[in-house]
Formats: structure tokens, C-alpha cells, sequence
């Protein structure tokens, strides 16, 4: 039996940039520490991306089942629209919160990441309004959640979460990181 081959983890990408070696200490740190701790870092496809905007706003990205799925500690980043750079975060569970820090970099590929701030995504229910970019953190969380959340209902999931290889160009830095990448079904390499 053939096994179909791994999608790559995008090379270029803003966790490699944040393991450089010109990304400022305090960055380089957060990344040091999803390696040290063995933490999945996932990359959202486009599509998956847009379908995030609108889920974030959604009640099922509001739902303790999606916390309950999610690994104690993980990265998650995702292109910005019009080529404009990446956006990332560290998320960690915190109790029955998720606790996330932002990191962003510009499409030039001198450019160095930056943090971006710090927010704590609560679950259930009566949760506050939220600015547009936590609601994107959260729509890309609940996105990737979502195959094991409705895997455990029996119903088929629009997002696929798979195991990726680092592209050749950043094999040697994201060494140590277990990759995947999130995207559509149809998608999927054969």
C-alpha cells in the first residue's frame, strides 16, 4: 500500500523567522519553548484562514469542547490577506481559558517578527465582545479543533489537520517542532 506523501509546512514561514537568528530575544524564546516542550506548531491554509474570520464569531468557537481538544501548548499561524505578512500565536491552556500571544511578520523577507500583545480567550457561555483580531485567534483555534470536535459527534469535518515536513530551506531550524498544516479536504495530497 502507497502512502500519500506529507504536505510541507510553509517555508518562510513566521516560526522560522521567530527562530532566527535576527528575531528579537524575547521571540526567539517563545519559539525556543514550543521546541523544548515538544508543542505542535500548525499552519493555517488560505481557505481555512478565511473560513476562520466568519467562525469566530460563531458559538461553536465559544465551546468548551473546542478547549478540551486543543494541546496544553501549540503555535498557530496563518498568512495574512493581500501577501501582507503572517500572524501567529502561542496559545496555552490556562484553566478553563486559553492564554495567547500574537506575533506578526511583514511579506519582506528582511523583516524582522515582532510580538504583537497578549489576550486570554475564555470559554462557555456570556463571554465579552472581542476586537477583530482575537476573534481571528480564535476562529483559527476553533478551526483546527474542529475534526476531533465533530469527529467525537460523528459528523465529517470541512478542515483536515495533518502532519507536514518542514520545507527544505527550513528543515534545520524548525528541527525539534512537530509541524502540521490545516486546510480544506479537497486539498489534501493524494
Amino acid at each position: 500500500m502507497r502512502t500519500a506523501p506529507r504536505p510541507t509546512f510553509p517555508e518562510g514561514s513566521l516560526l522560522s523567522a521567530m527562530v532566527g537568528e535576527h528575531a528579537p530575544m524575547d521571540v526567539r524564546r517563545a519559539a525556543r519553548r514550543l521546541r523544548s516542550e515538544g508543542a505542535p506548531a500548525v499552519a493555517v491554509d488560505d481557505e481555512i484562514a478565511a473560513l476562520a474570520r466568519g467562525l469566530g464569531t460563531s458559538d461553536v468557537s465559544r465551546s468548551p469542547a473546542v478547549l478540551d481538544v486543543l494541546p496544553p501548548l501549540f503555535w498557530i499561524e496563518a498568512r495574512r490577506e493581500n501577501d501582507a505578512g503572517s500572524v501567529g500565536w502561542v496559545a496555552e491552556k490556562k484553566g478553563a481559558s486559553l492564554s495567547i500571544r500574537g506575533f506578526e511578520v511583514a511579506s519582506d523577507p528582511t523583516a524582522v517578527p515582532e510580538l504583537r500583545g497578549a489576550a486570554t480567550l475564555a470559554f462557555g457561555a456570556g463571554i465579552q465582545e472581542e476586537d477583530e483580531e482575537i476573534r481571528y485567534a480564535r476562529g483559527l483555534i476553533a478551526a483546527i479543533a474542529l475534526p476531533e470536535v465533530l469527529a467525537g459527534m460523528g459528523e465529517a469535518s470541512p478542515v483536515l489537520v495533518l502532519p507536514a515536513d518542514p520545507s527544505a530551506g527550513d528543515a534545520g531550524i524548525l528541527r525539534g517542532i512537530r509541524l502540521s498544516v490545516a486546510l480544506p479536504p479537497d486539498a489534501a495530497p493524494n
